[in-house]
């Protein structure tokens, strides 16, 4: 989920962007880029509500952008829209929003070269929200700002960071992957705990397996033997002995997997917690390890 931290910092870098105050000016000489704002949301595909209540925003007040952002994480800026919903709804839906137009943003800063011509001020804004974003769990890889697997429990259609790194390295398997993510955030959402765990843990053997595999075939041209890639043991050995783990890193995977297999044995934890901190380890372990593949290939000299 966005913080009220990276909340602002996305209205910081759109005041940035679509503002102008002269130093040492008064508020006379403000300038609102309405025009040209309107323009980029309507090539991101924004729709026609929210790009005419961007238009709306007030132009002569130096605030009224950011503040207008900062109310869509509260919900506040969506209410004449949405009429009939929920807060809870609105809290929703600004996410989505929010999401939306930090990609946008940080799909310019990185894709479109006139942004080089930009003040640094504005350079400065965007990189300091898609910071900001990271601390979030947010990551931008390949045009897309992926969310963290813990929001998807919540929200259940963006792509999260873990299957969008899948994809990008193209596992051998990405659907069994993706299955099992599914059914642990579908067992968590019904309260099946120990299902969501076990589905959990198994996200995190298919990415360990998958990862090797995906290793041996592209850098060692060689495929692993079936025995090897059917043995949770053999794998972490494999992933270390070629430098994707540390002795460290695989001894913590090595426990957490442990704790994966033990559901129902951590007395003092509700079932419930247990479920969303088991499956958090398991997900952040993974996404590791698949950080770890991408570096491999980034090492790799070039053709």
């Amino acid at each position: 989920m966005i913080s009220r931290t990276s909340a602002k910092a996305i209205a910081d870098a759109y005041h940035s962007r679509y503002t102008f105050t002269p130093r040492h000016s008064s508020s006379s000489s403000f300038k609102y880029y309405r025009d040209t704002l309107y323009d980029f949301l309507y090539v991101n595909g924004f729709e026609a509500w929210l790009l005419n209540a961007f238009k709306a925003v007030s132009s002569t007040h130096p605030r009224a952008l950011r503040e207008f952002i900062m109310r869509i994480h509260t919900g506040e800026s969506l209410s004449p829209a949405t009429p009939n919903w929920s807060w809870p709804q609105r809290l929703t839906f600004g996410q989505r929003i929010l999401v939306d137009l930090a990609q946008s943003l940080i799909r310019e800063r990185h894709t479109d070269p006139k942004f080089e011509t930009y003040g640094d001020d504005d350079k400065q804004a965007v990189d300091a929200m898609q910071r900001a974003l990271e601390l979030d769990g947010y990551i931008f890889r390949d045009g897309i700002l992926w969310i963290p697997e813990a929001s998807v429990i919540q929200e259940g259609e963006e792509v999260g960071v873990l299957e969008g790194l899948m994809k990008a390295l193209q596992l051998p398997d990405v659907p069994t992957l993706q299955h099992h993510l599914k059914l642990s955030t579908e067992h968590y959402q019904q309260s099946r705990w120990d299902d969501s765990i076990a589905n959990s843990r198994k996200v995190l053997e298919g990415v360990l397996q998958q990862a090797a595999a995906r290793h041996a075939s592209a850098i060692l041209k060689k495929p692993l033997s079936p025995e090897m890639i059917d043995k949770p043991v053999t794998i972490r050995d494999y992933l270390e002995r070629e430098g994707l783990l540390e002795k460290k890193e695989k001894d913590a995977i090595s426990k957490v997997y442990g704790l994966l297999s033990e559901t129902g044995g951590h007395p003092y934890i509700a079932a419930r917690d247990q479920a969303r901190l088991m499956r958090h380890l398991a997900l952040t372990f993974a996404q590791f390890v698949l950080l770890r593949l991408e570096g491999a290939f980034e090492a790799q000299p070039r053709r």
